[in-house]
C-alpha cells in the first residue's frame, strides 16, 4: 500500500469519528427532528478495516416509535478493494390506523450494499402486545424485495451464493405467551421467489420454542425447541437448510457472519464455530458442514423435523453473577446438557451424499449479555462453546464419541 492510500485512509478515519461525535438536529415540518451520528469500526479479510458511521433520525422524544425513522450506515473499507463503499439505510412510516400502545403497524423501505451484496425492498409489519408486557406479543411481518450476492471474495464458502437476482416475498407470524409452566414462543415463515416462471420457488419452516419456570432452585430449567421445514425442488443455494448452520440468506444479518474473516477463516474452515438460525442447528455437524462447503458441496433439507433440548443446571460463576447488582440482572453464564436430533429427506445440490438423519447430545456453557430494548427484543451478544461428545453419525473415520468443540456467536434455544 503506497503513502497516498495510507494518508487518505487516516485522513477518512478520523474524519468519520469526528462526524461521528456530533449529534444535530433539525426543523422538520414545523417540529424538531434528530439526527444522531455514531462511529462505526469492523474488519473483513477484504475490506481490512472497514470504517463508518452509523446514523439514526426520529422526530425528538419519540423514542423511537414516532414517524419518519431512519436508520443507515455509510462505510469505507480502507484496504480499497474493488468495491470499497458500502451503505444500508431503513426508513420506517407508522399506520396511524392500524396502530396502539406498543402495538403498532408500520410500512417501511430498505436498500443496501455491503460486503458484496444487493437487497432492496418493502416492508410491511404490525405488532400486538398487552400494554406494558414486551413479552406477550404476536407480530406479523411481510417483506419483499430483490438481492443478489455479485462477488464471492467475501465468501468463507463461495458455493452458497448464486450469481443471478432473486425476487422473494417473505411472510412472517411470531406469537409468545407465558402460562403457569414457562414461556412459549410460535413462529412460521414462508419464503417464495419470482421475477421469471422458472424462479419461482417455494420454503416453509416453523418452530415451537419453550422454556420453562425454575425447576427445584431458580438455576435448574428446561428448554426446547421442535422445528420443521420444507421446500419446492430448485430451491436457490442461499435459502439451502443444512443441518448444522443457519440458512446461507441468513448469514447476511450477521455482521459476524456476512464476510470472511471477521472471525478467522481457518475456524470457519474447520468447523469451529457455528452460525445458528432458523433450521435444526445441530450443535454436532458444524465440521462435517463447514468440510464439504470447502469442497464445493451443498445440500438442503427438502422435508426435516428437529429437535432440540438443553437442561441448565447451576455453576458458581452463574450464581456470582447473580449477586452483583444491576448487571446481575443482564449477565449470565449459563451451564447446560443439551441433546439434537433431525429427520428428514435431503436434496443433494451439488450430487454429494449426505446423511439426512442425524442426533447429538453433549454439555456447554453460554455466556449471554443482554439488555432487552423497549419491545423486549434482545440487545447484546450470546458466546456460546458446545462440547457434542456424541454423534450418531461422526464422519471422518471418527469415533461416536470423543471429545468436540465449537463455538457460536448466539443460542440454540433462544429466548
Amino acid at each position: 500500500m503506497n503513502r497516498r492510500i495510507v494518508e487518505t485512509s487516516f485522513f477518512v478515519l478520523i474524519l468519520l469519528f469526528a462526524i461521528g461525535f456530533f449529534e444535530t438536529k433539525a426543523q422538520f415540518q414545523g417540529d424538531s427532528y434528530e439526527l444522531k451520528f455514531a462511529p462505526d469500526l469492523w474488519y473483513n479479510d477484504v475490506d481490512g478495516i472497514r470504517a463508518g458511521v452509523r446514523m439514526r433520525g426520529q422526530m425528538a422524544g419519540t423514542f423511537d416509535d414516532g414517524p419518519h425513522r431512519l436508520d443507515t450506515g455509510l462505510w469505507l473499507g480502507l484496504w480499497f478493494p474493488k468495491m470499497p463503499i458500502s451503505y444500508f439505510v431503513r426508513y420506517t412510516q407508522p399506520i396511524a390506523s392500524i396502530s396502539d400502545f406498543n402495538s403498532e403497524g408500520s410500512v417501511g423501505a430498505q436498500t443496501s450494499f455491503r460486503t458484496g451484496f444487493h437487497r432492496h425492498g418493502l416492508r410491511l409489519n404490525k405488532r400486538w402486545q398487552q400494554g406494558f408486557n414486551e413479552d406477550v406479543f404476536t407480530d406479523v411481518s411481510v417483506f419483499t424485495g430483490a438481492h443478489k450476492h455479485i462477488n464471492k471474495e467475501y465468501l468463507a464458502f463461495p458455493v452458497m451464493f448464486q450469481s443471478n437476482w432473486v425476487g422473494f416475498l417473505n411472510t412472517r407470524l411470531r406469537n409468545q405467551s407465558i402460562n403457569d409452566y414457562g414461556t412459549v414462543f410460535f413462529g412460521v415463515s414462508v419464503n417464495s421467489g419470482f421475477i421469471v416462471e422458472d424462479d419461482f420457488f417455494l420454503q416453509a419452516k416453523t418452530e415451537v420454542r419453550y422454556s420453562s419456570k425454575d425447576i427445584i432452585t431458580e438455576r435448574i430449567q428446561l428448554r426446547a425447541r421442535l422445528s420443521a421445514g420444507a421446500e419446492s425442488p430448485g430451491i436457490p443455494s442461499e435459502y439451502a437448510v443444512l443441518a448444522s448452520m443457519a440458512s446461507p440468506i441468513e448469514w447476511m444479518d450477521s455482521g459476524f457472519y456476512r464476510a470472511k474473516g471477521t472471525i478467522p477463516t481457518p475456524w470457519m474452515s474447520d468447523g469451529l464455530f457455528q452460525f445458528t438460525g432458523s433450521g435444526p442447528n445441530m450443535r454436532g455437524y458444524a465440521k462435517q458442514d463447514a468440510a464439504l462447503l470447502l469442497a464445493g458441496g451443498l445440500y438442503s433439507y427438502e422435508f426435516y423435523a428437529a429437535l432440540n433440548v438443553e437442561m441448565d443446571y447451576p455453576n458458581a460463576i452463574d450464581l456470582l453473577f447473580s449477586n452483583i447488582p444491576v448487571l446481575g440482572d443482564f449477565l449470565r453464564l449459563r451451564s447446560y446438557l443439551f441433546f439434537d436430533t433431525v429427520r428428514g429427506s435431503v436434496n443433494d445440490i451439488t450430487q454429494n451424499a449426505v446423511q439426512g438423519n442425524r442426533s447429538d447430545a453433549g454439555t456447554g456453557l453460554a455466556l449471554t449479555l443482554n439488555i432487552p430494548d423497549q419491545l423486549g427484543n434482545p440487545r447484546g451478544f450470546v458466546l456460546r462453546y458446545d462440547v457434542p461428545f456424541w454423534l450418531s453419525d461422526p464422519g471422518f473415520n471418527e469415533n461416536e464419541w470423543k471429545y468436540r468443540s465449537v463455538f457460536s456467536f448466539g443460542a440454540v434455544i433462544g429466548f
